[in-house]
């Protein structure tokens, strides 16, 4: 896309206030939201121990609500000039017009609702931009990705795999006076290590690159194709097994779209009469926390509210759910309100107008204290 505010530079908060203000200008709706995302994505690909890819991509999008008497809808462009921004007002007003008044639709949050969350521990602000991991270059890839291969060659395996950085913003302004914005970088590494009959595989991300130790990724990949050489067939059975967390995730990950409001409301969340039981191991706790050193992620929702960190399994006891603001507010009024735990919003809801309510994002498991 062309660049407003010069080449390859990261659009800021006040430039994305700035935008905004040019956006209520051109908007007679009741309500107007804006959210900004932009990133500044760069990727080098290998395979058979040879950089094979490097790809490059920027980009900046606004996506504009607006909202009349509980009519609203969305429209986005990723051109920031006013001609641009005027379209796609006028764009997200006539969809919203010809939409059913949504009676759950709540006025949108101002600043202070924004963070004055009572239901959990609002996340502080979070430092996840590290000029380290925003500055890395298609050479400095290169050289990592030549230690990686080097690990192969010692081991006599051949390699593939990527290296990544990342960085990126996003923001939310409306036109009740909220405006947050959160910016973040990312390094990425995932290594797999091929032999003639095993395989292993390694990966790490995180916001500062210098927490990223390649070499020992590519080791451990190395390590694991060497320690699963000529596998043997066993019999079907029970077994015990450890799985990684990147395992666990794989197996697990689907079922946190349940610990949601809005699956308990329409019934279709295993959840469902069994909040306050033990569905887990004693030695289970789960909880969503976005500022754990090992997450990444924004600080607010999809409405600007502060996430907060919420236990959702204690002991192997199911605690709660999440909610978004109007998940919380239906909720209160239903049937379920004594039987699910504590209601009230979380910051987990996604961008308005969705079916899909909420979720938790930023899973954490911890074993129970012996």
């Amino acid at each position: 896309m062309p660049h407003l505010y010069g080449k390859s530079d990261m659009l800021t908060k006040e430039q994305a206030s700035d935008t905004f203000d040019r956006i209520r200008r051109f908007s007679s709706a009741d309500e107007v939201e804006a959210i900004f995302t932009g990133s500044h994505f760069a990727l080098t690909r290998f395979a058979n121990n040879t950089i094979h890819q490097n790809v490059e991509e920027e980009n900046s999008v606004i996506s504009i609500r607006t909202n009349f008497a509980g009519r609203t809808a969305r429209a986005t462009t990723n051109q920031f000039d006013d001609e641009s921004l005027r379209r796609a007002v006028e764009a997200s007003e006539n969809l919203a017009r010809v939409q059913a008044p949504d009676p759950d639709l709540l006025p949108m949050p101002d600043a202070q609702e924004a963070d004055g969350m009572t239901g959990g521990t609002p996340v502080a602000p979070l430092c996840r931009s590290f000029e380290q991991t925003a500055a890395i270059t298609p050479a400095d890839r290169a050289e990592v990705v030549k230690s990686i291969v080097s690990v192969a060659g010692t081991h006599k395996l051949t390699t593939a795999g990527i290296y990544s950085n990342s960085e990126s913003e996003e923001g939310i302004f409306n036109s009740s006076g909220l405006a947050n914005w959160h910016r973040q970088t990312l390094a990425e590494i995932s290594i797999t290590m091929l032999a003639e009959d095993s395989s292993g595989w390694q990966k790490a991300n995180s916001p500062d690159v210098s927490k990223l130790d390649p070499k020992w990724l590519a080791e451990t990949a190395a390590q694991k194709a060497v320690a699963s050489a000529h596998p043997r067939e066993i019999a079907p059975g029970k077994y015990t097994v450890i799985l990684e967390p990147a395992a666990v995730l794989d197996i697990v990950g689907f079922m946190f779209w349940d610990f949601s409001g809005v699956a308990i409301l329409d019934q279709r969340s295993f959840l469902n009469d069994r909040i306050g039981t033990r569905l887990f191991g004693e030695n289970i706790n789960i909880c969503d926390d976005v500022a754990h050193p090992l997450q990444a992620g924004l600080p607010f929702d999809g409405e600007g509210m502060r996430r907060q960190r919420v236990q959702l399994v204690e002991n192997g006891v199911v605690k709660r759910v999440v909610y978004a603001r109007a998940t919380a507010e239906k909720m209160k009024k239903s049937e379920y309100a004594t039987t699910v735990g504590p209601i009230e919003p979380t910051g987990h809801g996604f961008p308005l107008p969705n079916e899909v309510g909420e979720m938790p994002m930023n899973i954490v498991f911890r074993a129970s204290e012996a």
